[in-house]
């Protein structure tokens, strides 16, 4: 399958799964195991009345009483992973032509900063699982995280050039841009340049600060920071769509009410079949969020699913998710 074949859907289009990372006993969660389990415990439910989960627990936790229970609806896959944050080590896949091409980036732990080791095999054994027996699978040495981009589905992909010039400092951005247009069979990039939030361990994932929610409108997260917010809104206002209108640019609130340093977002939501997941941290603008995503997704039911323990690790719904096009099998 050539790559010319191929296109990255929106995460809103149809989708066969979600793939998630089970908390391991042994792992950065252990202080705080059962509430972060609960959160997953939750999460899962909540995706699995839409559409199926594939969960992978670590080897020393297969037969812990612990693990979820939710019926056919959930896949489990025993297998060694460094951290839960499947979003960004997971497989990006292109679909085309009744096939589904899977794509395998390198993964160091964004720039170095975490073990990364196990979770950059993740794909390499998802790919001999039968589960995944339809699809093919590429290797790139190219570093790309799936929290680093968003896409509208028909050719624009949404960055922050902040975060993919840290991960490749050696690349200028036309180099950069020639990868992701080769690599994802993408038309236009559509950029944005700003730092990372306080706590943002990522350099600043585009996950954290605006979304494609259908082709002609963005959502964006206000700012702790005022001018952030002006930097973030200005560079989004000169963005074109491919009919050369601009975006219709909506703001989210943001969770000013929480520590400082836990970047929470709300445009950390997830999608899944009939339904926009949203993070709640806590936060009293949790409800305004959903409020103002709800006029917006006519048919999507909107929902909050509990991530005050996520935060906690810079984390949301969407950065320990990885959607899985298709159909499984």
């Amino acid at each position: 399958m050539a790559h010319t074949d191929c296109r990255l859907p929106a995460e809103w289009e149809r989708q066969s799964a979600t793939l998630l990372a089970w908390p391991p006993a042994e792992s950065d969660w252990s202080d705080q195991l059962a509430s972060i389990r609960d959160e997953y415990r939750e999460l899962i439910a909540a995706i699995v009345k839409y559409q199926p989960v594939v969960l992978l627990v670590a080897p020393s936790d297969v037969n812990d009483s612990d693990l979820p229970r939710t019926g056919s609806g959930l896949h489990t896959i025993k297998m060694p992973f460094n951290d839960t944050w499947c979003r960004d080590f997971g497989p990006i896949t292109l679909v085309g032509s009744g096939q589904r091409l899977a794509l395998d980036f390198h993964f160091n732990g964004w720039g170095g900063k975490h073990p990364a080791a196990l979770d950059n095999r993740v794909n390499t054994h998802l790919s001999r699982h039968s589960l995944f027996a339809r699809f093919r699978f590429r290797q790139y040495l190219f570093e790309l995280e799936g929290g680093a981009i968003d896409t509208d589905g028909r050719g624009r992909l949404l960055v922050n050039r902040h975060c993919l010039r840290a991960r490749h400092p050696h690349l200028s951005d036309g180099e950069i841009d020639h990868e992701l247009h080769s690599l994802l069979n993408i038309d236009e990039i559509v950029a944005v340049d700003v730092d990372p939030a306080p706590g943002d361990d990522t350099d600043g994932h585009i996950d954290t600060l605006a979304r494609f929610v259908s082709e002609d409108t963005l959502v964006f997260q206000l700012q702790r920071d005022p001018a952030q917010t002006r930097r973030l809104l200005g560079q989004l206002e000169a963005q074109r769509r491919g009919d050369g209108k601009p975006y219709r640019l909506v703001a989210l609130p943001c969770p000013d009410d929480l520590d400082v340093e836990r970047p929470a977002s709300y445009t950390n939501f997830l999608f899944v079949n009939g339904a926009c997941l949203v993070p709640a941290y806590g936060s009293r603008q949790d409800a305004a969020a959903r409020a103002v995503l709800e006029p917006l997704l006519p048919n999507h039911e909107v929902i909050g699913v509990p991530a005050a323990t996520m935060i906690t690790q810079s984390g949301g719904p969407h950065c320990a998710t990885m959607h899985i096009p298709g159909a499984l099998g």
